[in-house]
């Protein structure tokens, strides 16, 4: 297993990464491999902050993985002997997304296992998990969809788990970014940030801390990171 930090994500190579939508951060010149990538990549370095094992896990779900950006990092973070990493998402291209990663990121494919599932219905059983993370996805969830993926997570979800949530704000910079590359802010984030806070409180997950970027833009804050407990 790669020696993994505990304060930065490893971000793979390009051509490891299957683009899955559009918003999946692939191609975009503010996505993962952009000229103004940083925001990006620091949405992930906010969760690899948030961990308090950092490594050795046994479960991992990313659940909403898209492109599988973060899954490498994930993956070089499980127990070497015997940790499974796995992702959801609702796109068809798992497979592909499965064999670039093994091909050219040197993870085991008997160790991956990514699958079509909606978060309000994980196909897992109860208390599988020691480390679930779902980044930029809960904001293209409607709000009366929010309490039942909650509801899964933190049952799939094992005693002292880690639940790691980030999603963005609906702040001026974020509707900028939208505008600038043409996207519709209310229909691809359906949800806000405080739809989203208000639904972890109604599932009865504990938020442990919270960070946010910047850290000192108070109203001009553009994504929230909070580490949460069943």
């Amino acid at each position: 297993m790669r020696p993994v930090s505990a304060t930065k994500a490893y971000i793979p190579q390009r051509q490891s990464i299957v683009t899955t939508s559009d918003v999946d951060g692939a191609d975009s010149p503010f996505g993962y491999w952009g000229y103004f990538s940083y925001p990006m990549r620091r949405r992930l370095d906010m969760v690899v902050e948030a961990m308090k094992k950092k490594s050795g896990y046994h479960r991992i779900l990313d659940a909403g993985y898209g492109c599988g950006v973060f899954l490498p990092d994930l993956y070089h973070r499980l127990d070497p002997n015997n940790g499974v990493l796995h992702g959801v998402d609702i796109h068809d291209s798992s497979a592909e997304v499965k064999q670039n990663l093994t091909l050219y990121e040197e993870m085991d494919d008997q160790r991956i296992e990514l699958g079509k599932y909606p978060l309000f219905a994980l196909p897992f059983p109860d208390h599988t998990f020691d480390l679930i993370v779902s980044v930029s996805v809960l904001e293209h969830i409607p709000p009366h969809f929010l309490p039942s993926c909650l509801d899964e997570i933190k049952r799939v979800a094992a005693p002292g788990a880690e639940i790691i949530l980030g999603f963005p704000t609906d702040c001026i910079l974020i509707r900028a970014l939208a505008w600038i590359q043409k996207q519709n802010l209310r229909e691809n984030h359906p949800s806000t940030h405080e739809d989203i806070t208000h639904a972890i409180h109604q599932a009865g997950l504990r938020i442990e801390c919270q960070t946010r970027f910047p850290w000192f833009a108070g109203p001009l804050t553009m994504h929230y990171n909070v580490r949460c407990t069943v």
